[in-house]
């Protein structure tokens, strides 16, 4: 069966990189009928914060990945001391006594002689026993053979080889007795039955150690499938001064999760269907594949996240869903409606906004009592063909209903009987009704506004500026 895994360090927000090696290896497990594991990596106590879990839990969540099974690392460290004895045991493992000073010398000397550094096993001769009767703080470090060169077959970088001599003995447990990545995550993956690993490139360097203690203890190897860097526009890796790079930044400016998972699915993975570019969920789980996975770098566009969450905001979500989405956002803003006017709102401006925050505006003249005039919208207002328009529109309304097909009406008989422009009857009415000279059309309000919201802004207007 294949089992697959995201191992999060909650160490700070979810960053996009991390949001698509989720999404991936969560695809490959549910195309494959199989089973999709969640391992909080915590063992790193200065750094990881219960905060930063949560806010990952629901962050993984709200893109809409189900996992299967549930672990922390912090509750498992009486399973890996089982596992440090039994490569100390072995002769696998040994204690080493050198001090952090001890080290830095080594460091500075490989440095002085322009030669990658290497621990220089000083205590490969070193017992258990010894060490504890020195007194002295210990680590305890991997042995490595010598010499060797560890090939793989990455799923999607190909063929990939590492000489041991590159790394040397390194470390699987600390002074302090917390175990160390490269060790856990082994024990970790084998335990759970994990067959494919899926995750960033960066931990290519990291393959081979853990390739080395599989064997030590006896485990089957997974495969490995190490996903190319994401960067920004400028082809550097995607980082903060690119803007924002967390999903709680996107979720909080109002980006859908459906689009979100969308887009990041995009990000160097190639659809069979050349061309389409929006799927849903269950057809990504039915099409999607490592070997479509390009092994070159992707852009991330936010300009196209914004055009995608736009496409799912008019044309993929049903309009209850919609309302369900944006109701935190405008309530957030102050604005109070019923669930029915909200629904004939979205039906009719739905196509206004790319995102639920720009929602807040773009919307707000469906929602507040009054508007606020711009300098633009005053400047029309002031001008005595304004009144007389408005003056006209109140007259033709008086015991009419207020719709949109209405108001064209009432603006080709302005034409003809005020003889005013088009474009000054729209301006008047846009400037009363929203404040500003862009954004809702008047018909699209007048459809949708109470007819006596439509009146009292008008009635407004006439008194301000006659």
């Amino acid at each position: 069966m294949v089992v697959s895994r995201f191992a999060p360090s909650p160490t700070g927000y979810l960053h996009l990189g991390n949001a698509r090696t989720a999404i991936f290896s969560y695809l490959f497990a549910r195309h494959h009928n199989g089973k999709f594991i969640l391992r909080i990596e915590d063992t790193d106590k200065e750094r990881s914060s219960k905060e930063f879990e949560e806010m990952l839990l629901r962050d993984l969540e709200w893109l809409g990945i189900e996992w299967d099974e549930f672990y922390r690392q912090s509750e498992r460290f009486d399973i890996y001391r089982e596992y440090v004895n039994k490569l100390l045991d072995s002769g696998w493992a040994y204690p080493c006594v050198c001090t952090p000073e001890e080290l830095e010398e080594e460091r500075k000397r490989a440095e002085e002689r322009g030669i990658p550094y290497r621990y220089s096993g000083k205590c490969r001769h070193l017992t258990l026993e010894e060490a504890k009767r020195k007194g002295l703080p210990y680590t305890i470090r991997f042995r490595v053979p010598e010499g060797e060169v560890i090939t793989f077959e990455d799923l999607i970088k190909g063929p990939i080889s590492i000489s041991v001599d590159d790394f040397g003995d390194f470390v699987i447990v600390r002074s302090d007795g917390t175990p160390v990545y490269n060790f856990v995550v082994v024990v970790d993956d084998a335990l759970m039955g994990v067959s494919h690993v899926v995750r960033g490139e960066d931990h290519i360097p990291n393959t081979p150690k853990q390739i080395l203690i599989y064997r030590a203890l006896g485990f089957k190897v997974p495969s490995f499938a190490h996903l190319p860097v994401i960067l920004g526009p400028d082809r550097s890796k995607l980082s903060k001064r690119h803007g924002a790079v967390s999903v709680k930044n996107y979720r909080e400016e109002g980006f859908l999760p459906e689009a979100m998972f969308n887009y990041l699915c995009l990000l160097g993975w190639s659809p069979p269907e050349e061309g389409r570019e929006i799927y849903s969920k269950d057809e990504l789980i039915k099409l999607f594949d490592l070997k479509d996975i390009n092994s070159s770098p992707a852009v991330f566009d936010v300009q196209k996240l914004r055009w995608m969450n736009g496409v799912y905001i008019r044309e993929v979500l049903s309009l209850e869903k919609l309302a369900n989405y944006i109701t935190p956002f405008l309530e957030k803003a102050g604005y109070s409606f019923d669930r029915d006017y909200l629904l004939k709102v979205l039906q009719k401006a739905r196509d206004a906004f790319d995102t639920l925050s720009e929602a807040v505006d773009r919307l707000k003249p469906f929602f507040v009592d009054e508007v606020e005039y711009s300098e633009q919208a005053r400047g029309i207002l002031e001008n005595q063909t304004a009144m007389q328009i408005l003056e006209y529109v109140l007259l033709k309304l008086d015991n009419e209903e207020l719709n949109g097909q209405k108001i064209k009406e009432i603006a080709k008989m302005a034409q003809k009987e005020l003889g005013v422009k088009p474009k000054d009857f729209w301006h008047a009415l846009r400037a009363v009704l929203t404040g500003e000279l862009e954004g809702i059309g008047v018909d699209v309000l007048s459809d949708v506004l109470p007819k006596e919201r439509f009146i009292k802004r008008v009635e407004r207007a006439l008194r301000s500026f006659q």
